[in-house]
């Protein structure tokens, strides 16, 4: 993350879920998802960049509160996550029993389709091309990310001790903080 920066490894970890997802999508070969499982390893930079964005924007007495709120976001993606994609994957009519099942079946006699003739319905890839979609939306937001931009620090508001390790809050000089500034207020936008 040092070499390339926070923004850029962010906006790499997703160019790597776009393409794990859409190799998911239109993968028909047992080796083709083993593949896709390393892309998908690959995309997983982009959490600790997101996390070390929000500490560098972040004022130093609210690190706790919006890390808390980034993995509590995450958490709550990972609750409903599967929930909506299961949706996804009954609207797309994608049924992921046996493939041994299936491929008994008669073809006139498809019970786990809403259409019979449907036979695109038997690959599972237009939900992870819908998941790939739903990054590529992630990527257009992750553009907008500010590059090289810290905290509002104010004169006073902390003193760094000379080892450099911690900072410690001092009673500001009055005047200098008198209005609170919202956490998450952006002065680029």
């Amino acid at each position: 993350m040092r070499s390339i920066g926070n923004k850029n490894t962010i906006l790499l970890g997703l160019g790597f879920q776009i393409l794990q997802l859409a190799w998911y999508g239109f993968g028909s070969q047992p080796w083709m998802m083993w593949a896709a499982g390393a892309l998908a390893a690959m995309s997983s930079i982009t959490f600790p960049a997101i996390s070390a964005i929000v500490s560098r924007n972040a004022d130093p007495d609210q690190q706790g509160v919006v890390q808390g709120m980034v993995t509590g976001i995450r958490g709550l993606c990972n609750g409903l996550g599967p929930a909506l994609y299961g949706f996804v994957f009954y609207l797309f009519h994608v049924e992921l029993n046996e493939i041994g099942d299936r491929e008994n079946l008669d073809k006139a006699t498809k019970p786990n389709m809403v259409n019979p003739t449907d036979e695109s319905s038997i690959i599972p890839g237009p939900p992870f091309l819908f998941g790939a979609c739903s990054v590529l939306l992630s990527i257009l937001v992750a553009l907008f990310v500010p590059e090289h931009s810290g905290p509002n620090v104010r004169p006073g508001s902390y003193k760094r001790h000379s080892n450099g390790a911690q900072s410690h809050f001092h009673s500001p000089q009055p005047g200098i903080l008198d209005i609170k500034e919202p956490l998450l207020e952006d002065s680029n936008v």
